[in-house]
């Protein structure tokens, strides 16, 4: 890793960005504030406001984002993108009606322009769709066949999936889903919601037939108007098909000794999300919590584990079952099984969440702005808990809370021995 003297030469911006991607948070930080304090900054602060919410310092951020829109000259693109990012910072800062009436104004059909371009990007058959096609935030649903195309990941569609029932309680004849390999497992389909293939042809199609598009986070902004409880049941339209089994192998390795709590454990994720590299853990961070011998722990992290991963892996007796796991469906039924699950923010969090199953989810200072400012609980799935970094970058305080709570539950949930035991 290059010293920062080294890196004296590049821009400002580029310094502060390349120490945030190599994990530098404080050097980053401490750079990003002198800027921010500086009367001339020698940069555009529109571009100074979405960096500096990047690395969690929200507050100074929004001042910097109001600035931009208030005073610099944007197209409509760069204006979505500003006040996009002015959302994040809102409903991080608590700050939710605000950040709601924001995110309403460019979800509408006069920014369909800009959405299509910087959320749909490339993909294929929306000429000619946007704004055509888009459901307005205000609009009657009544007898309208309405679409909802994949945006974003797994986890944002359990997430906001929740809204599908609100979208037929307001009159609307049907709603398709496009979907993806192995979500027929896990979503509750009827005669008046359905699932299409997400592939161009299906797309194309379905496009054409139905009489409106939105989608999952056009319907956040539609339905949720207060930051307390959302307006639908989490397992609304999330449930494992009846039919699902494990394989033997799979419920052999969850079988073993029954007399210790089964936890499972995701520490990191493929997926490029903005949050990155903050938030995924090193699994060496979590040798604190792995050494608690009341309880027997089971990676669920899919993907190819390095040779340190499976060094703490086999130190602390860790079962991999990641290997078992080949749907969504699989996934639901491990959670079923176990008494916890531990985890950063990833799909499988929100999947343990809307199945009402335990889950403790790992949170960086700088984390999905969804999470609002809830510190613990949060109103998205009650039998989730929250644990934020109060510095991006370090894990100390989440963790200590964290191990303190495992030893509790652990205390707690494991039976005493017997007066007749040895």
């Amino acid at each position: 890793m290059a010293d920062i003297n080294d890196l004296r030469d590049m821009a400002p911006l580029d310094l502060i960005r390349t120490l945030r991607v190599a994990g530098r948070a404080a050097e980053a930080r401490a750079l990003a504030a002198q800027l921010a304090d500086s009367p001339a900054p020698g940069c555009w602060r529109v571009q100074l406001g979405i960096d500096l919410s990047y690395l969690g310092m929200h507050a100074q951020a929004e001042g910097f984002l109001k600035l931009g829109l208030r005073d610099e000259p944007l197209t409509l693109a760069d204006r979505y993108a500003v006040m996009e990012e002015l959302c994040i910072v809102q409903f991080v800062l608590g700050k939710f009606h605000e950040a709601n009436e924001n995110y309403r104004a460019i979800r509408s059909s006069a920014y369909a322009d800009a959405f299509r371009d910087l959320i749909l990007g490339g993909q294929a058959g929306w000429q000619g769709i946007v704004p055509e096609k888009l459901l307005g935030m205000d609009e009657s649903v009544a007898g309208l066949r309405i679409f909802i195309p994949g945006e974003g990941g797994f986890g944002d569609f359990v997430q906001f999936s929740r809204y599908i029932d609100a979208l037929l309680r307001d009159g609307a004849k049907c709603v398709v889903i496009e979907r993806y390999p192995g979500w027929d497992e896990i979503v509750r389909q009827s005669e008046r919601v359905s699932l299409s293939m997400a592939v161009i042809e299906e797309r194309t199609a379905e496009l054409e037939r139905c009489d409106r598009v939105t989608f999952g986070f056009s319907l956040y902004a539609r339905y949720q108007r207060s930051p307390y409880f959302p307006a639908e049941d989490p397992s609304a339209r999330i449930a494992i098909d009846p039919a699902k089994r494990l394989s033997d192998e799979a419920s052999a390795l969850l079988d073993a000794e029954p007399k210790r709590l089964k936890i499972g454990l995701i520490w990191s994720s493929a997926s490029g999300v903005r949050h990155e590299p903050y938030r995924s853990i090193p699994l060496q961070q979590l040798e604190s919590l792995l050494a608690d011998q009341a309880c027997r722990f089971y990676s669920l992290r899919v993907g190819e584990l390095s040779e340190d991963e499976r060094a703490v892996m086999n130190r602390h007796g860790v079962i991999d079952i990641a290997p078992h796991l080949s749907t969504f469906g699989d996934t639901a039924r491990v959670l079923e099984t176990l008494d916890l699950l531990i985890t950063i923010d990833t799909g499988t969090a929100h999947l343990a969440g809307a199945l009402n199953r335990p889950v403790w989810v790992l949170l960086s200072q700088a984390c999905d702005c969804r999470w609002l400012d809830c510190q613990r609980f949060t109103p998205w799935y009650p039998s989730m808990r929250l644990y934020r970094q109060t510095e991006l970058g370090d894990w100390t305080h989440p963790l200590a809370e964290m191990a303190a709570a495992l030893a509790a539950f652990s205390a707690s949930s494991t039976p005493a021995p017997s007066a007749e035991s040895p």
